[in-house]
């Protein structure tokens, strides 16, 4: 009887052990099959993509020029990569020639299927459907792009903004510029290139107003873009945000890089009264602002600054020094030998020895000892 047992136990196993094999060797079968289905599929849609792009970029290239009288269909599975290939060529091009794209674009009722993207289809899609319809410079869509410049993906929200600008620039700054302020997902780098787009004249006049009535932390931040756009047209709109008592520590530092950048000789005493600023990060951008736009009796303000206690003071000093006009190589390398403390003598040098090498790099021949 115990034998029979064991006989039976004994089969069993031999009979799992083969039920196992047979399994995983079907799974391995299966598994192979399938990577090499997937690999069919993926080499097709890779041929089918190569004729696509073969077959339409030559149909849009000559649509710069003149709309062909017949245009092929597009497939579903291809409207994707149709919508890439014109927004590439939008990107590369000014002017009327566009025209003659957004023209193809509504021929072939993809202007439709955009806004079938824009409502129901994937974050992929939305995307790329928020930038079409900014270079179509389609209208219908302005409140749904508005309420989309207001979403809280930070990559949506900033192509909805970017689109609004291109298809109405002066209706869409008063929009975004309260979006522009307060918005910290946003890259200032997107921001930038979404005002330049704009126009400076416009985005300076709007950033100015906004920021002469914004909270100070929001007024500041607008004064810094306002700064990297560079344009006159804001100062007047800024300099009285210097009279507000309590002022402002931010908006004081972005008025100062802001007159920085602008180097209008009407702010220069303004800049120069806040060298002594007990704030180091004032006194920061007020010597960076000199540098700028100061003159040859602005040098002993600044030489001045080499022996403040806060470390960042003296570079800026320095760097100022470095780069004003009326400072010569031979006056910079005379002052670093007389200076009377290693500090200042250490923040200087890197700036005087830059300022040698850049010298023999503009003489032909000639090479640094």
């Amino acid at each position: 009887m115990t034998d029979v047992v064991e006989h039976t136990l004994t089969r069993s196993v031999v009979d799992l052990g083969w039920l196992a094999t047979f399994t995983i060797h079907g799974l391995i079968l299966l598994l192979l099959g399938w990577t090499l289905i997937i690999r069919r599929l993926r080499t097709l849609t890779d041929r089918r993509r190569q004729r696509m792009v073969t077959v339409w970029r030559p149909i849009l290239a000559q649509s710069l020029i003149e709309s062909p009288d017949t245009l092929p269909a597009i497939h579903p599975r291809d409207r994707v990569l149709f919508l890439y290939l014109w927004n590439h060529l939008q990107e590369s091009i000014k002017g009327e020639s566009s025209d003659e794209l957004c023209a193809v674009m509504r021929r072939t009722g993809m202007d439709h299927v955009v806004h079938h993207y824009l409502a129901k289809g994937t974050l992929r899609q939305q995307l790329l459907a928020i930038v079409t319809l900014g270079h179509l410079k389609d209208p219908s869509a302005w409140l749904r792009l508005v309420e989309l410049a207001h979403d809280a993906n930070a990559f949506r929200s900033l192509e909805a903004a970017r689109a609004l600008v291109r298809i109405d620039a002066p209706r869409a700054i008063p929009v975004l510029v309260p979006l522009m302020s307060q918005r910290l997902d946003w890259s200032p780098l997107k921001v930038l290139a979404i005002l330049q787009g704009a126009g400076n004249e416009l985005v300076a006049r709007a950033l100015g107003e906004a920021a002469g009535h914004a909270p100070p932390l929001i007024a500041a931040r607008l004064i810094r873009f306002l700064a990297s756009i560079r344009n006159h047209r804001a100062l007047p709109l800024i300099r009285p945000l210097l009279a507000r008592r309590p002022l402002h520590e931010d908006v004081l530092a972005g008025c100062l890089s802001l007159f920085g950048q602008c180097s209008d000789p009407q702010d220069l005493s303004t800049v120069r009264q806040y060298l002594t600023h007990p704030t180091w990060f004032i006194r920061v951008h007020a010597a960076s602002a000199l540098g700028k736009m100061g003159v040859e009796e602005d040098e002993e303000h600044l030489i001045g600054l080499l022996g403040d206690s806060h470390w960042w003071v003296r570079y800026r000093a320095a760097e100022a020094l470095s780069i004003l006009p009326s400072m010569t190589d031979e006056k910079l390398s005379i002052l670093v030998q007389t200076l009377p403390t290693t500090e200042a003598r250490k923040v200087l040098t890197p700036f005087v020895a830059k300022r040698i090498q850049d010298s023999y790099a503009l003489t032909p021949g000639v090479a640094p000892a």
